[in-house]
């Protein structure tokens, strides 16, 4: 069941590659726009709702995607690069963009009057790799993101 279901997302990104690579879907996208079109793909065929893309709770800051799984809220950060030639896109969540995650988080859960309350919510990134026309990027999912002020593991 579980290869089938790896065979049904592998088969449904190679689709809207094609349809992005031909221009059925929309006219070309900044760089970062498009990675954030493949994270929300991506999340949504793992089974995630989307609540919002580029969500800017607070003045300063801005959340990538804030999604739902099951009863858990995702906050995500999404990185894109056109290779891993100077590493990984992880790298480059430092300390000031993980502390505006966690105040835009804040701000947000605030809002929608869940701070305070048993709410479950983790911060994720996602990582793709890749260019525009030329296949599918490689996308990578980091769940549970360190959010202390120490740097990111490299791998």
């Amino acid at each position: 069941m579980f290869s089938l279901l790896n065979h049904f997302r592998t088969c449904l990104l190679k689709l809207w590659h094609l349809a992005d690579k031909n221009g059925w879907t929309s006219p070309p996208l900044a760089y970062g726009a498009w990675g954030e079109i493949w994270a929300e793909r991506y999340l949504r065929l793992s089974g995630c709702r989307i609540l919002g893309r580029n969500v800017r709770p607070c003045r300063h800051g801005e959340v990538d995607i804030i999604a739902a799984q099951g009863k858990t809220i995702l906050f995500v950060e999404v990185k894109s690069r056109h290779t891993e030639a100077y590493g990984r896109p992880l790298g480059a969540i430092g300390r000031k963009k993980r502390r505006w995650m966690r105040r835009c988080a804040n701000h947000w859960l605030a809002q929608q009057n869940l701070l305070g309350t048993d709410v479950l919510y983790r911060f994720d990134a996602i990582e793709i790799v890749g260019i525009p026309g030329e296949g599918v990027p490689k996308i990578c999912w980091i769940r549970m993101l360190n959010m202390e002020d120490a740097p990111p593991p490299e791998y």
